[in-house]
């Protein structure tokens, strides 16, 4: 008898694990793991004024950290990633538009194909002219730096109220050496709260090598989300969305997420700056299993090669550790949330 009991115990436990689970798991897994296709919010497209395409096309290879793996400081660094842009070493790179009719062709095709609505920051001529081409698609924000732009704050709030303007940002101070928390920004971030417009705060990589030969004043240190706090305080009732999510200190990010819970972040296209694993393990998953899926949402940084929208969505749809619900919260439900979209 005790011998047939753990028998047909022995049979049970067999036909749970090979029977009733695999199958059961497997439909499961592969519903979470779908594909999602629903309307994607980018909340971190640049807009370009005609001058501002190159006359040659541009080569992009990504992960972008990659397209100079080795450098002699010997060297111009510049000369060397010109150089890269010219002639790649990857198989097959992005290139970029040489006329605006072709950029503007280009982004069309991607912002019909994946039902794209986007914030597009650039220069007040750039996003008007853009939004020109997508009024329906498109939501106009604008690019500046204190110290470099002249854009006062009673001008900010007189393009808020007239001209349509629905985003401070993306605000790229950091390129100039200013921190997020230096003082003459609070005035700025005392409008935005009073206004109650969303800001869109640069913080994280910028091109590999940038302080090397674009922005000498870049600060990798003004990427620490720590420097929020006082800022966070000051104006709690402000939204804002750090783009690039602070990248690479996600422990801080972290941190300051939990203590601070109107902070939401954006990709920012981080996702194609560094090997996909390395994204998914180091910066995506942790954020996830932290317990912060609900605020990050998705951001391709395209500026001027359209189809790096693409390969963004599909690095978000291809990691095999989020459900199809939290990619549609990337994709489209929590920066519907942030910028209080009218819901269907």
């Amino acid at each position: 008898m005790k011998v047939s009991v753990k028998n047909n115990l022995f049979l049970a436990v067999c036909i749970c694990f090979l029977g009733c689970s695999p199958s059961t798991n497997k439909k499961s897994e592969s519903s979470e793991q779908k594909a999602y296709q629903g309307p994607i919010i980018d909340m971190h497209l640049h807009a370009l004024e005609e001058n501002e395409l190159s006359p040659e096309p541009m080569a992009m290879c990504t992960p972008l950290s990659t397209i100079v793996q080795h450098f002699d400081p010997q060297n111009d660094f510049g000369d060397v990633f010109w150089g890269k842009a010219a002639n790649p070493d990857c198989e097959n790179p992005y290139w970029s538009p040489v006329t605006y009719e072709e950029y503007v062709e280009r982004l069309s095709n991607q912002v019909e194909k994946y039902k794209i609505t986007a914030i597009t920051s650039g220069s007040l001529p750039a996003t008007k002219k853009l939004m020109g081409h997508f009024p329906d698609q498109f939501i106009r924000g604008i690019q500046f730096r204190i110290n470099r732009d002249n854009i006062p704050v009673d001008s900010l709030q007189s393009l808020v109220e007239t001209e349509g303007l629905k985003v401070l940002g993306e605000i790229s101070n950091q390129y100039g050496g200013i921190a997020p928390n230096d003082p003459k920004m609070f005035p700025y971030y005392a409008l935005a709260e009073e206004m109650d417009v969303p800001v869109l705060l640069h913080m994280g990589s910028g091109l590999p090598g940038t302080p090397l030969f674009l922005n000498p004043e870049y600060q990798v240190a003004h990427s620490n989300p720590l420097l929020l706090e006082e800022v966070l305080k000051s104006y709690p009732k402000m939204r804002i969305s750090i783009a690039h999510y602070g990248e690479p200190f996600i422990d801080e990010l972290i941190a300051m997420m939990y203590h601070y819970p109107q902070i939401y972040v954006d990709l920012g296209g981080i996702q194609w700056c560094y090997p996909r694993e390395y994204f998914y393990q180091s910066h995506l998953k942790k954020l996830v299993d932290a317990g912060f899926g609900k605020r990050i949402m998705f951001g391709s940084d395209m500026i001027i090669w359209p189809e790096l929208i693409e390969e963004s969505i599909a690095i978000i749809n291809d990691a095999d550790f989020l459900t199809y619900e939290q990619k549609a919260d990337i994709f489209y439900n929590n920066a519907a949330r942030f910028l209080r979209l009218p819901k269907d």
